[in-house]
């Protein structure tokens, strides 16, 4: 048998794709089975390839999570980058196509919703663009989980210079499971789209026939209605998943809403047939908009999409050479909706009739919902600005997360001062800066305008989220320590980083409350 880079001996060939090959494979050193996923096992990868790949996987291996397939490691051999994975015996679930049953279908939904979450909420946003039976594992252990996350759109163009494979080719084979959206001529993906994926996937799953065909969201694009989940489902399970298909990213709920419908649907089977109305869906007049939030009309400057397709992605798109102004636009037409509500609610309130009331608070509830969730669009549409390397991006994405942040959006407020803040070794804020022209010495400190700037951000950021903001709180302290732009006092550093730790802890994030308690003992070796 060949041995790979001198320790892996390849004993099973499990699949091969455009860019790569995986195999099954046995540790000489440790006699462990693993699998071994090879870039470009061929050609190999130039040498600005290893660099965008080197940074890519980070993200990968960094991910943990109980349904991720977290790589274990990652090193380059001859000059073919290469995975090494955990070795899930069962393979993936394409097998159990048009087999699922419904308690299945609630465990998918769960641990698929869960390890979704889990990225979505990372710091950038990582989308997985992917899903797909092919790209979900089983392991020993029953659980579902999600793989091959966290190769770029970037690094599928190096691999393509080197070998000669058409970028264009890649969605083939993922096209059923994409989102209508992503069929626009500008599309820009986020955090919706994998909920649509998840949802096409669920259905083919258990009833044995994608929703929409081979064409996927395309079709659903040009008037096709989305079909009720046939065979002996409940009302609840098909409500879930054509929430999940709906045409209108918007409509589609969260990945922490998907987990806990499936929690609920575990845990007290007997709500499965008690499913409430459908709220009302909004309007296409009404809610236009936010097309343009999504989709830039510039696309003159490409993403980055972390995935294992070209549609996958750490949060993408392109990127509009000029600040947009579809978020003014949009506060304008719900803040119409809103007073046309209001001015109805008022003209009846004279009839003291409890139904007429109790419309009124309904129909503000609506409106509010609105409001967020069109600035939870805004603020993904952000985040995948902030990933682009191009100035003009960068900038926007900074202009309209400003507007974002004054209207009191705690993420936003939170990402403006991780924008300015002079954070030591974080190459990610650092790659703003630079990108924004903000003058840095060679040490990587601001010129004092803008930690000025940045201190502003980092209190308001502490002030205003649900429990103290412990990064902020961390980064602030380093302005005491360091005695930039504020005078050196180490007693304000120690309580701002004390309050760090708690906070951190009871967040539950030890990896970065260990790097606080570190400063801490730095500091009290002085």
């Amino acid at each position: 048998m060949a041995i790979f880079d001198e320790r892996y001996e390849q004993e099973e060939l499990l699949g091969r794709g455009a860019f790569s090959e995986v195999w099954k494979v046995k540790d000489i050193q440790t006699g462990v089975t693993l699998a071994l996923k090879i870039y470009n096992p061929t050609t190999g990868i130039d040498e600005d390839g290893k660099d965008i790949l080197t940074h890519e996987f980070a993200l990968m291996v960094n991910a943990n999570h109980k349904n991720l397939l977290r790589p274990l490691f990652f090193a380059i051999s001859g000059d073919r980058p290469y995975l090494i994975l955990p070795f899930c015996e069962q393979g993936n679930i394409g097998k159990m196509v048009g087999k699922m049953d419904e308690e299945e279908a609630w465990k998918l939904l769960r641990d698929c919703a869960s390890a979704l979450a889990y990225l979505h909420a990372m710091n950038p946003p990582v989308l997985h663009q992917d899903i797909k039976p092919a790209n979900i594992l089983l392991n020993d252990n029953g659980d579902y989980m999600l793989t091959d996350f966290g190769v770029s759109t970037q690094v599928k163009q190096s691999l393509s210079r080197v070998s000669n494979q058409d970028m264009a080719l890649l969605s083939a084979g993922t096209i059923s499971y994409m989102a209508p959206e992503r069929f626009s001529r500008n599309n820009l993906p986020v955090m919706a789209n994998d909920i649509y994926s998840l949802g096409s996937t669920v259905y083919e799953l258990t009833s044995g026939m994608l929703p929409f065909g081979n064409d996927g969201g395309l079709l659903q694009r040009k008037g096709a209605e989305i079909p009720e989940l046939p065979g002996d489902f409940s009302p609840l399970l098909k409500k879930t998943l054509d929430d999940c298909l709906q045409e209108e990213p918007w409509n589609r709920p969260s990945a922490d809403q998907l987990e806990e419908t499936a929690i609920r649907a575990i845990r007290h089977p007997e709500l499965r047939n008690a499913v409430p109305a459908a709220e009302p869906k909004a309007k296409a007049t009404t809610m236009q908009l936010p097309n343009e939030y999504l989709q830039p009309a510039d696309n003159s400057v490409k993403g980055t999409v972390v995935g294992a397709s070209p549609s996958k992605g750490t949060v993408i798109g392109s990127a509009p050479s000029e600040p947009q102004k579809s978020n003014k636009n949009l506060y304008v037409i719900l803040g119409a909706v809103a007073a046309i509500i209001i001015a109805i609610s008022a003209f009846f309130l004279f009839d003291n009739d409890d139904s007429t009331t109790e419309t009124q608070e309904t129909s503000t509830v609506n409106t509010d919902s609105l409001i967020k969730r069109a600035e939870a669009i805004e603020f993904e549409t952000c985040m995948a600005l902030f990933n682009q390397n191009s100035p003009d991006s960068i900038k926007n994405a900074l202009t309209r997360m400003a507007e974002l942040a004054q209207k009191g959006h705690q993420g936003a407020i939170h990402e403006m001062a991780y924008t300015y803040a002079w954070i030591p070794t974080d190459t990610e804020s650092d790659r703003r800066k630079r990108l924004l022209g903000f003058q840095i010495n060679s040490n990587g400190i601001p010129s004092s305008d803008i930690n000025e700037v940045a201190i502003q951000w980092l209190e308001k950021s502490i002030s205003v989220t649900d429990s103290a903001d412990y990064k902020s709180l961390y980064w602030l302290s380093f302005y005491y320590l360091n005695a930039i732009t504020v005078s050196q006092d180490f007693t304000k550093a120690r309580q701002l980083l004390q309050t760090a730790s708690r906070q951190a802890e009871q967040s539950q994030d030890f990896v970065f409350k260990r790097k606080i308690d570190e400063t801490i003992k730095q500091i009290n070796s002085l």
